[in-house]
């Protein structure tokens, strides 16, 4: 029986979602991939510079290529 009033508690949410998402444009629907580009490159390029014994250089290759496949994937989405 929770399991059942936890569903509708979660079908009600989901319709005032709904509703209330109205309130965006479509182009601030989309995702902005630049942003989960960057992260995940600040994250990999610290790995990477902490093998090479040098961190600094590393973070900065990772932000490189972040940005890089952040602003890739946007362009692929925008395309879409």
């Amino acid at each position: 029986m929770k399991l059942l009033a936890q569903f509708l508690r979660i079908k009600g949410i989901n319709k005032i979602v709904e509703k209330r998402s109205g309130f965006l444009s479509p182009e601030k629907k989309k995702t902005d991939y630049l942003g989960m580009g960057l992260g995940m490159g600040v994250a990999m390029g610290a790995s990477l510079g902490m093998l090479m014994d040098n961190i600094g250089f590393g973070i900065a290759i990772g932000t490189a290529l972040g940005v890089a496949i952040g602003t890739a994937m946007n362009q692929r989405n925008k395309k879409e």
